[in-house]
């Protein structure tokens, strides 16, 4: 187990950062930021421990087993739907759908997924999507997968 380092944590909130921005200053509800972080700690330590119990009762080869099973369910569901989708839309074997979107201040969100059915694939293109900007409606990469994700299964009619 680790330790939460409030101190270190609270100068980096606080820290306002290179952004060459006037006016640019560190977080401005500090209590809650510390708050979502130690209650990520907590969900986390959560999870550690039903996993151990997981292990303890069954042994790392059967849940691993399991996870795999999971894993390989779920791939096989997207691929799946991905091609259905293709189909219904009435898509070349390799065919495309787009769509573009505005932000609250006017940036430019631009999708192209581009689906091939031969090898069950699919490509998310973002290009032309507008730049980064300054504030906290900006995604980083982490987001932009967990977004993906997050649809596919939700598209996932199973």
């Amino acid at each position: 187990r680790g330790v939460f380092q409030e101190e270190g944590i609270t100068k980096l909130l606080m820290a306002p950062g290179d952004s060459g921005v006037p006016g640019c200053v560190g977080t401005r509800n500090l209590k809650d930021n510390l708050s979502d972080l130690k209650a990520q700690v907590a969900a986390n330590h959560a999870g550690i421990g039903l996993v151990r119990g997981l292990i303890g009762e069954y042994s790392l080869p059967v849940v691993h087993a399991y996870m795999h099973h999971i894993q390989a369910n779920a791939e096989k569901a997207v691929r799946a739907m991905l091609c259905d989708f293709s189909e219904r839309r009435g898509l070349d074997e390799v065919g495309f759908v787009e769509a573009e979107d505005r932000m609250d201040d006017g940036s430019l969100i631009k999708l192209r997924v581009t689906i091939d059915r031969t090898t069950q694939t699919a490509v998310f293109d973002f290009t032309g999507t507008g730049p980064e900007v300054f504030g906290n409606i900006n995604a980083p990469p982490a987001v932009t997968y967990s977004a993906v994700i997050y649809s596919l299964r939700c598209m996932v009619d199973k």
